[in-house]
Parts: structure tokens; sequence; C-alpha cells
């Protein structure tokens, strides 16, 4: 079971997601190989508005065949 609280502070943490304008956020492993690295999208977000701490989740699925 997830936890909703700052692992820094213990406060409550908020849910959301990240968002770009004119770009495209992503996780690229530097384990990946080839000369076209394809990013990971970011699915979730959660932040901590007490002191700032930010967690960012994407689908293992969709990484794991990328690290092969």
């Amino acid at each position: 079971m997830e936890s909703n609280l700052c692992p820094k502070c213990n406060q409550p943490m908020d849910e959301g997601y990240l968002s770009a304008s004119d770009a495209t956020f992503g996780y690229v492993s530097q384990k990946q190989r080839g000369m076209v690295r394809r990013p990971t999208n970011i699915e979730r977000a959660r932040a901590c508005p007490s002191c700032g701490y930010v967690e960012l989740y994407l689908d293992p699925k969709t990484l794991k065949p990328r690290l092969a």
C-alpha cells in the first residue's frame, strides 16, 4: 500500500501530474542502448506542499523492455 505522506517531513503529499508546454518530459535510463533512446513518460507525480519534495512515477512495464 502506498503512503501519501512525505518521506522527508511526514506531511500529506499532493498528487498530480507532470506538465510541460512545447516540450516532452520523460525518463531515459543510462542503461538504454542504441542510437534512439525513447523517454518513458512520467505518468504520475506527488509534491509536498510543506517542504517541496517531489516524487515522479512511470509505468515499469514500459521501462523494463527498453533496458534489455
